[in-house]
């Protein structure tokens, strides 16, 4: 408390004090306004002038010529469906050369293929579909091997084509004889079921 008094009694010493002395403090002296002339003319502001916009004459071009509309015929999709295998009745089939060989869709099996998946395909948990095309000859033995859709992964294509190479199948005969055949092989690599 009476650290606050004190301070309470040196705040009116020193009001007092500064009441006290203001008014010997003396006015300010006026001094008089300096006047400032330019030694030269300062030259005209030019005014601000929007660009010369340059107008170009329009250019007459011919009118286009008009184009009659031609309307394309559509035809509802079941004149379509009639429609095509007409046009393909007036073709007549070229026959197939004795020495050709023809792409069939079944194949009999004398040995299946024994499918291996490659272990580092099943730990890096590939699999996939390989479609393979596969010339038989004439003793069923497969003589050409190719890849038609690949599975993504050259391992497991490798493994198909080596699966299917060591399959034995029943020859195409035609006209009581074999011939040489094609033949889609799918062969799927899925690590849901159990290859071997």
């Amino acid at each position: 408390m009476v650290v606050a008094a004190t301070i309470l009694v040196a705040h009116a010493v020193a009001v007092f004090v500064l009441l006290s002395i203001g008014p010997r403090i003396q006015a300010a002296v006026e001094h008089p306004p300096v006047e400032i002339r330019f030694v030269s003319e300062p030259p005209p502001s030019k005014r601000w002038q929007p660009p010369e916009v340059k107008t170009v004459a329009p250019q007459i071009v011919a009118p286009m010529p008009d184009v009659p509309f031609i309307e394309i015929p559509v035809l509802p999709a079941s004149e379509r469906a009639i429609a095509v295998p007409v046009q393909a009745a007036l073709v007549a089939p070229t026959p197939p050369s004795d020495s050709a060989p023809r792409l069939i869709s079944v194949i009999e099996y004398l040995r299946e293929p024994s499918l291996r998946y490659p272990p580092q395909s099943r730990r890096l948990r590939e699999q996939g579909l390989v479609v393979l095309r596969v010339l038989i000859d004439e003793k069923g033995v497969a003589s050409s091997i190719e890849i038609e859709t690949s599975s993504g992964f050259s391992r497991l294509d490798h493994a198909a084509r080596e699966a299917v190479s060591r399959a034995a199948f029943r020859p195409y005969v035609e006209g009581g004889a074999p011939r040489r055949a094609f033949v889609l092989i799918p062969i799927e690599f899925s690590l849901n079921r159990s290859a071997a």
